[in-house]
Formats: structure tokens, sequence, C-alpha cells
């Protein structure tokens, strides 16, 4: 007969047999499709972010330029200055190109037909689109001729299609925002996309801008193609070199820069690493314990699978006495297990499509610029071989024992010894799916708890009921400290008539940013860069609940034309007066010698609050921290941060309308940002809980199945030695303690080993951990008694059936 002949019989047959077992049918499949489907979803978040090059020009030579220190050598630290990418973009030679861009600006505001809107518009030079090598939808990029123009802008599609309307005649046309005209030379790809993600619109940097005008207080980042054949680390030692020569020109408020030195990376992990401190790591683990689940899966079908072939132990042995020989029992056996692994692979990719739309609408966590997530030919490709070929793994047992059959002794009613080595392969699946499932709760109860303590920790300030939104004051109309004051306590004036206001007040931010070098009077001059600092109005500590601990809070009377003050935290109290009290010692941000800076006089000691920074993803910081009037500083933008009593939210229509009374010019932008920015820092470890905990909760149905099979052919195999004993005095009791007991002793031995192994993975995970105890002893025994639970629980079933078992009965069937 033809080879397709056979198979095409062979084929015929297991579908006839599968249909005939449509309960075991439907078990494994829906099993497998469990496995699958999460696996094929991680798989493709994975493959579209650490595996897919960035949907660019030559991704593979581009890079990006930070200046570092030696603790941030893999991830850099700081931006560059625009004087130093001057130069390198002048005397380099491992470049094809190098472009400059930044997101150290933040929004501006757009008068867009007559109305306010806000618009991320991040400033990059002339090269940074020629250097991806991508090209405008509509118009073009920037061009050379554009440096002699006032201001160009290229627009991001979303920006243009949602908040302008998508006008077709954009390309040309003028956009008026606060501090310029800017034409418009095109609109990039629906389907572009660079850090930030957000980004609205690009703008030109010029010759006679401010980056240039201010070359060493302007900071950008750098990033660059590099010529073929040019490693990063030649690139780095070159471009090291020539800001060597140039480093002595830099003022005396910037000398940290000096030991500093530049960090060339590539530019597809740095921008997973801005995605999420933790991302790479994050996604290799989900799809370690989406692969655990898979392998789990495979497991319960290779259980079900051993469980069949011992109850067609006599099916077989009748065929092999017929005259059917091993071989073809050995691939009929393998047929089965294709077409389990083939619709099982199917009805996966299918969850998985599911799981990837869901995740496309809900947006969980930030992703890459560039990430495109799709099922494309490899998740295809995955999900076929993880079906088929987990399926025709655990059929090779069977298949094999169908090969050993031996037609008399499976004949034979009383052949114990085939239920035998059925029960021992079965149990030992399940022992190891125990073991799988120990190490996915595990982790999972880990991860979850970490996330509780992150979310639950005091940060020293009001996070409840309050309301937060930026202004920003445009420099044309409020050019000098006078007319910002003028209109910060006309505002201030504004808010406290809301209704359902508690307090009030206005800042530079929700809390202390940046990093500053700091002088005190009378002592060396400091070489650390870590102070941060906040301006704020005289009920600021009250309205964000921080307590004042020694001297005095600011009041009306600190004003532009009184002596300068400062309140400090009890970190820079201890960090810069570690024997004495700081009360009225005179300190200034930067070098003592910068006559730029006045000096402020200590008036106050508050409570420390902690704050999030772009390194650690999972935990806080208690910075040292330096808070000034904003009568005396008058900072260019402002915070509004008001406690309310009901919901923040309820506020919106009537803070701009009150704020469009002022100056109708003026929008209130990044509305509820503080916990918009909260919610940001939660994203990625609540994504790192979440995935594990539902993968744990299938880890333990699937054990759940599992214990229940092994128990449930135990008690149906050994229904004749049950009705023996009950037939020779053993009552139910005894019988239903024999079926828990064996449950527990397989649970027992594979919560050992699942022991030993999350307890080896916690120590390779630590940094993704919050307040959790070095190896988890607690959580590893929540989740031992957990699965201990779980067996007790498949257990039941089976040993009441086998306690109900007629003594009678039993022996007269057998």
């Amino acid at each position: 007969m033809h080879p397709f002949e056979n198979f095409a019989r062979d084929l015929h047959y297991a579908v006839r047999q599968l249909s005939r077992s449509r309960g075991f049918a439907l078990t494994a499949i829906l099993t497998l499709a469990l496995g699958i489907g999460a696996n094929s979803a991680i798989f493709s978040i994975v493959e579209a972010v650490l595996l897919r090059p960035l949907p660019y020009q030559h991704p593979e030579r581009l890079v990006v330029v930070w200046q570092t220190d030696a603790a941030h050598r893999d991830s850099g630290a700081y931006f560059n200055s625009y004087r130093e990418f001057d130069l390198w973009t002048q005397h380099s030679i491992s470049f094809e190109k190098l472009a400059a861009l930044t997101w150290a600006t933040g929004p501006k505001t757009l008068l867009w037909q007559g109305k306010p809107l806000d618009a991320l518009t991040i400033p990059a030079s002339v090269d940074f689109f020629s250097m991806l090598g991508v090209s405008a939808q509509l118009g073009r990029t920037f061009a050379p001729r554009d440096l002699q123009s006032g201001c160009t802008v290229v627009l991001a599609y979303n920006f243009w299609m949602r908040k302008l309307g998508a006008p077709a005649d954009i390309v040309g046309r003028s956009l008026s925002f606060r501090d310029a005209s800017c034409v418009v030379s095109g609109v990039m790809p629906k389907t572009f996309s660079f850090y930030p993600v957000a980004t609205d619109a690009w703008s030109l940097m010029t010759p006679t801008g401010e980056f240039a005008k201010k070359p060493w207080n302007s900071m950008t980042g750098v990033f660059g193609l590099l010529k073929p054949g040019v490693t990063r680390a030649a690139a780095e030692s070159e471009l090291t070199a020539i800001q060597a020569r140039v480093l002595p020109e830099a003022p005396a408020d910037l000398k940290m820069m000096r030991g500093l030195s530049p960090d060339v990376l590539d530019l597809q992990s740095n921008f997973t690493w801005l995605a999420g401190r933790n991302l790479r790591k994050g996604l290799w683990l989900l799809l370690a314990a989406s692969s655990l689940i898979l392998l789990t899966a495979a497991l319960i079908v290779g259980s079900l699978l051993v469980a069949r072939s011992s109850a067609r132990s006599r099916e077989l042995a009748m065929r092999v006495a017929i005259g059917a020989s091993s071989n073809h029992l050995v691939l009929q056996a393998l047929t089965e297990s294709v077409v389990l692994g083939f619709v099982g692979s199917v009805a996966g990719l299918a969850l998985a499509a599911l799981l990837i739309q869901w995740f496309r609408a809900a947006s969980p966590i930030e992703l890459p610029p560039g990430t495109d997530l799709s099922i494309d030919w490899s998740v295809l490709l995955f999900s076929a071989a993880c079906g088929i070929v987990s399926s025709i793994i655990f059929a090779l047992f069977p298949a094999w024992r169908g090969m050993r059959v031996d037609p008399t002794a499976a004949l034979k009613f009383s052949a114990p010894s085939v239920a035998a080595a059925s029960l021992r392969a079965t149990s030992s699946l399940v022992v190891i799916q125990i073991a799988l499932s120990m190490v996915l709760l595990a982790g999972a109860v880990l991860v979850s708890e970490s996330l509780w303590r992150l979310a639950d920790e005091n940060l020293g300030y009001r996070t409840d009921h309050l309301f937060t939104a930026s202004i920003d004051l445009p420099q044309d109309t409020y050019a000098g400290p006078t007319a910002r004051n003028q209109f910060a306590d006309r505002l201030q004036s504004q808010l406290t008539s809301i209704p359902g206001a508690r307090s009030v007040t206005l800042g530079s931010n929700y809390v202390p940013r940046g990093m500053n070098q700091l002088s005190v009077a009378g002592q060396p001059e400091n070489q650390s860069f870590n102070v941060a600092t906040q301006d704020i109005g005289s009920s600021g500590f009250s309205t964000l609940g921080i307590p004042l601990l020694r001297g005095r809070a600011f009041n009306a009377s600190d004003r532009k034309d009184t002596q300068p003050v400062a309140i400090v935290n009890q970190a820079l109290a201890r960090q810069f007066f570690p024997s004495g009290d700081p009360l009225q010692h005179a300190i200034k941000l930067g070098p003592a010698g910068n006559p730029a800076n006045p000096w402020l006089t200590i008036v106050g000691v508050v409570a420390d609050v902690k704050t999030t920074t772009v390194f650690p993803e999972m935990g806080y910081v208690e910075q040292p921290a330096l808070y000034r009037p904003l009568a005396q500083s008058s900072p260019p933008s402002l915070t509004l941060m008001i406690a309310v009593n009901g919901s923040p939210t309820s506020l919106v229509a009537d803070l701009q309308q009150r704020l469009s009374a002022l100056d109708a010019n003026l929008l209130l932008s990044n509305i509820d940002g503080l916990r918009a920015e909260q919610a940001a820092a939660m994203a990625q470890p609540r994504f790192r809980s979440i995935l594990p905990a539902g993968f744990a909760g299938l880890a333990l149905i699937l054990a759940l199945v599992g214990l229940y099979g092994v128990l449930s052919q135990s008690v149906a195999r050994r229904t004749h030695d049950i009705g023996i004993r009950m037939a020779l005095g053993a009552d139910r009791a005894r019988v239903v303690r024999s079926v828990l007991g064996q449950a527990c002793a397989l649970a027992i031995v594979g919560v050992f080993i699942g022991v030993a192994a999350a307890a080896a993975a916690i120590h390779f995970v630590q940094g993704m951990f919050y307040g959790v105890t070095a190896y988890g002893t607690v959580e590893l025994s929540v989740s031992a008694a957990a699965l201990l639970i779980v067996a007790i629980f498949a257990a039941g079933c089976p040993a009441f059936r086998a306690a109900s078992i007629d003594p009678l009965t039993a022996l007269r069937n057998e």
C-alpha cells in the first residue's frame, strides 16, 4: 500500500477513535490550548520587543550616546550637553550620521483654531530622520535649508489625525506655538514612533535657537548611525577623546560633567531599558513561566495518554494477536498524538490572538518604540511546534509500551502489571506537575506581595483625594518674575474659593526633582550632585501633608524682595549637617562662587518623601531635597495641587473656566498627572504580578486535574483490591485515608522538589522584588500549603468513590 494511503488510513482511524473518546479528546485539546495560547501570546511579546529589529534602516548600527559614571555603565545616566554633540558632529569619523533629540523640555501649548492645545514637541537636529532612514507620509522631513528658517516642525500621525482633525493642507502651514510660529514640513507615517512614544511633533534645532545660544546648559540625547565595521567600543573611545579636549570650557556650575564620560549603547536595548528597567528580564521570566505552563499541560496530556494506553491494553493485545505489527501500533499512537497536537495548536493560536488583541487594546505596560504586536510566521511555527512536539514526546511512552505488549498477559483480566506500570508513570508525571506548579505559585506569591508592598508604601505625602494639573506660562506674556508672581497670586485666590477644595497650593512640580550640587557656607565644596529641588507655595506642606519637624514653614512674607530662604528635608540635614542643627545656616545651589545663585537661609526642616527615579524600578529613594518659596523662585510653569473632599477629576471644568477667566490662552495640562505618574511607575510591576498570578492559578487547576486523573485511575485499577480489603473488614474511613494519603504523598514529593527549584530561582530575580525577605520562606510555606490543600481537594471525589465500592459487586466483576 502507498505510504500516503497508510497515513490517510491511520489519520482516519485516529480521528474516529478520538471522536469515540470525546471526553478524553476535549480535555487533552483544551489543556494543550491553554498552555499553547499562554505561551504563544508571551512569545509574541518577547519576539516583538526583544528579538525583532527596530523598524528603521540599518537597525543593527543604530546607537545612543549618554553621559555616564561608573555606577551606570550599562544604561547611561545623564543627557549630553549640546556643546558636546556639536563637537562630536564636527570631528567624529566613526558615524555616518549623528543626531540630537531631547525630551527634557516638556510640552508646549499650541493655538489651534483659536483654542489652546497641548502638544508634546520634541526638539531634534536636522539629521534625525535621515539617520533613521525614514520618510514622511505627507510632505518631507527636516532638510538643511530649514536651518535658515525660524522654526520648522514635523508632526506625528496621531497628533495630526486626532488632535488637528487631519487637515489635508497641513504641509506648509504655520502653527502658532507660545514661543514661535512654526512651519509644518511634513507628517510622519502612522507606524513611525521614537522615544518618547507620546511625541506629538518634532521641532528643528537651528543655529540661532536656544540650544546653540546656550550650548553648555542645553541637555540632549545623542543618537548615531555607526559606519559599517565600526564597533561601539571604538566609537566610544573616539567620543571620549573629543570630549576631553573641550571639558575644561564647561562652566563652573557644570563641573560634575568632568567626572562623566560617553557611553555608547545599542539603541534597541536602550529603548527596552527606557520602557522598563526590568522589562527585558521580566519578559524572559514570563516566557519561562508560560513555558512551565505549557510543560505542565503537556504532562497532563501525557498522563491522559498513558491512562488511555492502559485502558486500551486489551484492544492493543487483540490487534497484535490478529497480526498487527508493533511498528504500526507505534505509528497509530503517534498519529493520534499529532491530531491532538494540531487541533490543540490551532485552538491555542486562536486563544493567543485574543490575548494579543486584549493586550494591544488595554496597553497594560509601556513597550519600546517601534513595537508592533502581531502573530507572524515565527509565532505560527512556535505554536505548531509547541503543540505537536509536546504531544509526540509524551506519546512516546504509551507507544513504546504498545511495542512491548504481551497479548497473552494483556488479554487476562487479572494482569496487574499493566495497571501498575501505567500508575507509576502517571504518578511520576503528576509529581513533576506539582513541582512546576510549586515554582509558579511561589513566584506569583512573591511578585504579588512585592507589588502590594510597593503600592502600599507610605510615601510621606498625600496621594489620595489630590487634584493635580500643570500650566505652562508662555515667555512672551510672562517674561519676568514679577509677571509670573502676579499671575500665581491671582490664580491662588481663584483656586481657594473652589467648592470642595480643602487646601490649595502651587508649585514647580508634585515632588522634589533633579540632581543638583549644594554648597554650604563654611564647609569645603561638596562634590555630590544628588540634591533635588521644588518650588512650593506657603500652604504646600499642609496641602501635601508633609510634617514640619523644626523651624517654620513658608509664609506670605517670603517674597522676591526679602531674604532668600529655604526649607530642607531630613535626608539633606543628615548628609550636610550630621552633627548640628541646619537652621539659619546659609546654603546655595551650585558652586559657592557662582554669583547667579543666591545664598539661602534654612528656616525649616521637613520630613522626607519617597520618590521614584529612572534607575531602580522596584523601590523608592529618599533623596536630599531643598524647597524654595514659589514667590522667590518664579518658575516658568506651575503645578496645581488641590486637596479635595470628593473626586479630583470633578474639578476640571470649573478650574479650566477660572483659568480662562484669568487668561483665555492658558490651558490645564497633565491633568491628574501625579496619579498617572504613580500608575506608570506601577505598570511594569503590576504586569509582572498579574500574569504570574494567572499562570499560577492555571497551574493549580492543571495540578488538580492531574491529581484527580491519577487518583481516579488508581481507584479504578484497584477496585478488586479495595473490594477484598473491605470484605475482610476494612472500614470506609480507612479506604478514604488510603486514597488521601496517596494524594498527599505525591503532593509532598512534588512540593519538596518545587521548593528547591523555587528557592534557586528566587536568587536570580531579587532585583524584581520589593520588601520581600531574601529567600521568601513565608511565601514558600504558603505556596506549599496551598498545593497540599489542592491535593486533598483533588483526592476527595476518588476517595469517597473508593469508599462506596460494594465488595460483592467488585469481586463478582473481577
